[in-house]
Formats: structure tokens, sequence, C-alpha cells
């Protein structure tokens, strides 16, 4: 593993917030937990630049302006921008504007992060403009936390973490749609056409064909409403017979494989691993 290292310049204002925890070992084994949380406005020169860090970070800028170079990308974050990274990659970001760069920030770890992290960069980009005030309201609650500590303050910061996650996803890929809003009646007949053909193999383009809008319209619509693409919906629902399949019948692994609709066994055998986390020969055996 290589060796963590860091250069900054600390020019923030002296009202600025800072906490470094130090969390139990039971707590990190446990929980999703802080490492370091503030809440900064910062000057030019202000900037930090860094590599190998065991930390996820989260940025939310209030007012200002800030630049964060990041996997080859170079992002300008202006206010309601959000930035969320992997601190092993190599990441340097700072002031760029002349007003101070005003944000929150929490450095975090524990349970499953690289997952819902994973799960975030499913479009390649660390930066998104959040669309409401839940982001910055979960920001504020963890800082509150830092100065009013209890015996229960690793429980709620647990879950004021994978709340924060949650929003992050929800937020960055639009998922879901307003209250009064209905869902277009050719998507939930789509949804119903998928549910109802678990068995076929179902592609974009018939899809297309089938309710005459675009593939890639139709696909970013089912995304918003039904939180996956298609094609990701029905896949899912193939594993999920799958599972049935292999606990409550007698099937072998390779006839639940042609059942779902997927002849080529070692594909199945892989996909089944990669959405599910083991192979169907484990699922059986321990599940």
């Amino acid at each position: 593993m290589s060796e963590y290292w860091q250069n900054d310049n600390r020019s923030w204002s002296t009202d600025s917030l800072r906490y470094i925890n130090m969390p139990a070992k039971q707590t990190q084994e446990l929980f999703y937990f802080i490492q370091e949380i503030g809440h900064f406005k910062t000057y030019k020169p202000y900037f930090t630049e860094r590599e190998n860090l065991p930390s996820y970070l989260v940025v939310y800028t209030y007012n200002g302006e800030g630049t964060l170079y990041y996997n080859g990308q170079t992002y300008k974050l202006k206010q309601g921008d959000v930035f969320f990274i992997d601190c092993m990659n190599y990441q340097h970001y700072f002031t760029s504007s002349n007003e101070p760069w005003e944000m929150d920030w929490v450095h975090f770890y524990g349970s499953n992060t690289k997952k819902f992290y994973d799960y975030f960069m499913d479009n390649e980009s660390n930066v998104f403009a959040s669309t409401n005030i839940r982001i910055s309201q979960i920001m504020t609650r963890l800082l509150d936390h830092q100065s009013d500590k209890n015996v229960k303050t690793d429980f709620e910061i647990s879950l004021l973490l994978h709340e924060l996650l949650n929003e992050l996803i929800i937020q960055k890929n639009n998922i879901g749609y307003q209250k009064n809003e209905q869902i277009p009646n050719y998507l939930v007949e789509m949804r119903a056409f998928l549910d109802a053909n678990v068995k076929e193999n179902i592609s974009l383009n018939q899809l297309e064909l089938i309710y005459s809008i675009n593939k890639y319209q139709l696909n970013k619509e089912f995304s918003r409403y039904m939180g996956m693409p298609p094609i990701e919906y029905h896949i899912t629902n193939k594993m999920s017979y799958a599972k049935e399949l292999l606990l409550y019948s007698n099937r072998s692994i390779k006839s639940v494989a042609t059942e779902v609709g997927i002849n080529n066994f070692p594909y199945f055998s892989k996909l089944f691993k990669k959405k599910i986390g083991i192979s169907p020969s484990e699922y059986r055996k321990n599940i």
C-alpha cells in the first residue's frame, strides 16, 4: 500500500469549525463513523492536495467558488454543488473565487461505504448540483452532534451518514418525482410487461419498437420513476426469480439459468455473483 501524503494551505477564517474524531474500535467495526468534519470559510490561496487517505469525503458549497481536480477531471464548484470522493485517489481542491469559499465537509468511513460510492459513481461524475436542502440539513445535524455528544451519538451519527449516502444518490440521479406527479402510463405498462416476461430476453431496442419512444429517452424516464434502467430492472427480476428457484425447487443450477432465459451457464453464474455477491451454488448452500 502506498504511503499517505498531503500538502495544504490553511487559509480559513477564525470562525471556521473543525472537529477531529478518534472513534473506538467497536464503533469502527459496527457503524459509519466520522473521522473529521467542519464548516470552513476559506480564502485564496487555500488548497488541499493529498493521496492514499483511507477516507471518503463529502463537501457541500454554500457560497463562493472552489475547484476540484480529481481522476483527471476539473470541476468548478459553486453554490449548492456537492462532491463525493474516495480519498485514496489523488485529489486537489482549492478556493478559486475572490470571496470566501464557504463549505460544510465531512471525512467518514465504515460499513459498506465503498458500495455506496461505487453506485454513486455509475455515471462517473463526482460532482452534482444539489436539488434541495436535505444534504445541507444532514451536514448541519452531523456538525451539531460534535458539540453535544452522549451515549447515543455513535448510533445517531451512523444513521445520519447512511441518510447522507442515500440522499447523495437520490439527488445525483434525480431518483423519484414530485408527490402529485403521475407515473406516465407507458412506463407502468412497460414495468408490467417486464414483470410478466421475466423468462424472456428483452433488449432496449425491442422496448423502443414496442412503445415507439426513443430508447435513450425511455431509458432516462424509466430510471427516473423506477430507480433503475429498464434492462437492469429486467435482469434484477431474473435474478430474483433465480433466487426463488434455487431456494424452493430441486432444479439444477443449469436448469435454473435456462428457466430465467439465460442459456449461457457461465454467464448466468457470473451475472448472479455480480448482482447477489455470491455464486448460485454458494447461495443455495448457505442461504
